[in-house]
């Protein structure tokens, strides 16, 4: 693709405090993927508990995140970003600090604190990003994030691995701790502008306008499928490569999974026009079905990639719906609720396909979760075209 073609990204990145915000969301965003695959092997190695026990820490925290995600959005809507945050640094500072040396249970408690209070990294970026960048580049503006997430989630887990490999457990969790407290701080430091100028007025009184729009609805619905289908893609392809004893392959095949994601990321960045959600969301359980029936890590590498094109697309499509179809001064909620919505279906996902594959096979999720995102997508397609759901973007 010739170099020209990328223009739209330089024009995004040349923009005040783009590069800079992505930095520091980099830097927050990598410690929570951390955070995910240093708690099971804490729990596993550390404390000698099954993988039953280390899922459910994970289960805990993403019930925290689950649920503080609105309310936190409304607290940086009615009362800023800084003031928002200080809750999330002593919070992280003190559960990270102990929680290497609780029992389970305790560790269970902390985790969902943890999660409760964790930084709104993901909905901070993406409301400020629809601030400082031009309406006509929010499209290239939230797929280069949705890119930048994905690098995130290939560095983060991997990074978890080496340092509990390398020490131990108890230093790589409070390597995370330290690293979300830093990431907060830099954060606050940063406070990156979540709202044009408006009047006094309008900047404190956010109850004036609505929150529940059909956009922010229907663009929670297709993130919650989407999230689905990825989360079961992710448990599916794991468990295909150990039934057909390839787990050694499982790292190269999960990352030319989000390979495809990162090229359909950025070719959704240079479209001249909005590709609607659901859509996308069709398109990614339409791709995720072949995988059903191919074998061998290459055959699964190469489903992947083409599944992973839909990937980043997807999500970047959901909050443009949201940042479009909402007022700026609720944006923060808008993105709160468009985050549980995130993580409710990817909580949902890797159980649903580990439920289908011990029941039926290892390859028979990516045949269910494609065909609910199939379904998810055309009955959300259908409700946007009853509603006569017209998002005006640029």
């Amino acid at each position: 693709m010739p170099t020209q073609a990328f223009a739209p990204y330089r024009d995004v990145l040349k923009v005040r405090g783009v590069v800079l915000l992505e930095l520091v969301g980099s830097l927050g965003r990598i410690p929570m993927f951390m955070a995910g695959i240093v708690c099971v092997l804490h729990v596993v190695q550390t404390l000698d508990l099954g993988y039953g026990p280390a899922g459910l820490v994970g289960a805990f925290a993403t019930i925290g995140t689950a649920i503080s995600s609105p309310w936190r959005g409304w607290a940086v809507d009615r009362y800023g970003l800084r003031r928002a945050l200080v809750p999330t640094v002593i919070a992280q500072a003190a559960c990270w600090s102990v929680a290497p040396f609780l029992p389970y249970t305790g560790l269970l408690v902390v985790s969902f604190t943890a999660g409760l209070l964790g930084p709104p990294v993901f909905t901070v970026v993406r409301q400020s990003l629809a601030v400082v960048v031009p309406p006509e580049r929010r499209r290239t503006a939230f797929s280069l994030d949705a890119v930048l997430v994905e690098f995130s989630y290939m560095i983060g887990p991997a990074a978890g691995t080496a340092v509990a490999l390398a020490w131990s457990t108890t230093a790589a969790m409070l390597v995370v701790g330290g690293a979300q407290v830093v990431a907060a701080v830099a954060m606050f430091v940063l406070n990156p502008p979540l709202r044009s100028e408006l009047t006094h007025e309008e900047a404190t009184t956010t109850s004036t306008y609505g929150i529940w729009t059909s956009a922010l609805l229907l663009a929670m619905a297709c993130a919650f499928a989407a999230d689905l289908v990825l989360s079961a893609t992710d448990l599916a392809l794991v468990a295909q490569l150990r039934e057909e004893g390839a787990v050694g392959w499982t790292g190269l095949v999960l990352a030319v999974w989000a390979a495809g994601s990162v090229v359909g990321g950025l070719a959704h960045g240079l479209l001249p026009r909005a590709v609607p959600p659901w859509l996308l969301v069709c398109c990614l359980g339409a791709a995720t079905v072949p995988l059903t029936v191919l074998s061998g890590p290459v055959a699964l590498a190469i489903g992947a990639f083409v599944a992973g094109l839909f990937c980043a697309p997807v999500i970047s499509a959901t909050v443009e719906l949201v940042a479009h179809g909402v007022h700026e001064s609720v944006r923060g909620r808008a993105m709160g609720w468009h985050a549980a919505a995130t993580t409710v279906g990817a909580a949902l996902g890797a159980p649903l396909a580990g439920a289908v594959s011990d029941a039926t096979g290892p390859g028979t999720p990516f045949l269910v979760v494609g065909v609910l995102g199939i379904a998810a997508g055309a009955a959300t397609a259908v409700v946007a075209a009853r509603t006569k759901l017209r998002p005006r973007f640029p």
